[in-house]
């Protein structure tokens, strides 16, 4: 137990220096370099060097008593500037997933509105190509009939026509060769990278964790809201352990960004400020992206490859893989007639 605890108390104080101390240090440092060199002296070091050895020469360095409160000051100081940036960062991540505060609602629905019209748009030119791919295979066929050109070649074009806006990489005999509108592998990737389903946020990332609802609930009939906590309850460890990994990116990512938000004060009276609150939110922000993405991806992979133990475990019949019969009755079930 004495080992344990050691070990506990080693790694809460790595975390305690890595998340708090040492980030709050720099920026109190930038802070106050900034403002002792100010824009018109950014970059004299040698004004910076001469400010530290003036404050070094002073009676307060040589007093013991003095050096220790400045030192407890200072740590507290950063404790406190990395706590804040820890908040700053979970208003960043409410941003970022769509979930905006009252008084942003106006632009909420206006961006919203707008995604929603270039999806759209984007959609219904795939499905435009689409069509035409699927004249031209009939055509064909019709042109250089074969016993089984009706069965192979048609269904093939026209395979995934009714709701195939839910996947993220469809090849339904796409024309590869790039002919404009009818490139259907493009049209179908520019579609994508606005949403994988009808945007109902005004951020990609949030319509991309809400794309996850939307495409199990049309593969499966799942209310993945209502199956989502008894399903984690049934994974295996490794699954669990992926998924926490990529929902604390996705945290670490968001605080980042807090912390950019933290750099713009300095870099009102010091512009290089200013470069690290550009080079922290667009790495923040890619980060952020790749991490809901990813958080996004292993939630549905988590459906797809255990969905059935959750069905067998509420004990509905399910021998082979999940089917939207079976998900239906899950939703039922878990609903309780709500």
């Amino acid at each position: 137990m004495s080992a344990f605890l050691t070990t506990l108390g080693g790694k809460l104080a790595d975390t305690w220096l890595s998340l708090l101390v040492l980030p709050g240090l720099l920026y109190l440092a930038v802070a106050t370099a900034g403002s002792v060199l100010g824009h018109r002296n950014a970059t004299d070091h040698a004004l910076l060097v001469e400010r530290v050895d003036r404050l070094a020469a002073g009676p307060t360095a040589h007093s013991p008593g003095s050096v220790v409160l400045i030192a407890v000051l200072v740590l507290v100081s950063s404790a406190g500037v990395s706590r804040l940036a820890a908040a700053l960062g979970g208003g960043v991540e409410r941003l970022w997933l769509g979930d905006w505060p009252a008084p942003l609602r106006p632009a909420d629905r206006a961006l919203t509105r707008r995604r929603a019209r270039r999806w759209t748009t984007a959609d219904a030119r795939y499905r435009r190509a689409l069509t035409a791919r699927a004249l031209r295979v009939a055509a064909a066929a019709a042109e250089h009939p074969t016993p089984d050109a009706p069965d192979a070649l048609l269904p093939n074009a026209l395979r995934g026509t009714d709701h195939d806006h839910e996947g993220s990489g469809i090849d339904l005999g796409h024309d590869r060769r790039g002919r404009g509108d009818d490139d259907t592998v493009a049209l179908n990737a520019r579609r994508n990278l606005i949403a994988l389903t009808r945007p109902a946020r005004p951020t990609w990332m949030g319509d991309r964790l809400v794309s996850v609802d939307a495409r199990v609930h049309h593969a499966y009939r799942l209310d993945l809201t209502t199956a989502w906590p008894r399903l984690w309850l049934l994974l295996p460890d490794t699954a669990l352990s992926e998924i926490r990994t990529a929902r604390a990116a996705l945290t670490a990512a968001a605080r980042r960004a807090g912390w950019g938000a933290l750099y713009v004060l300095p870099a009102l009276w010091w512009w290089p400020a200013a470069l690290v609150v550009a080079v922290v939110w667009a790495s923040a922000w890619r980060q952020g992206r790749l991490a809901v993405h990813e958080f996004a991806e292993l939630v549905e992979s988590a459906v797809d490859l255990h969905g059935r133990d959750l069905a067998t475990a509420l004990g509905i019949p399910c021998e082979e893989r999940l089917t939207a019969d079976q998900g239906l009755e899950i939703t039922r079930a878990l609903r309780k007639g709500v």
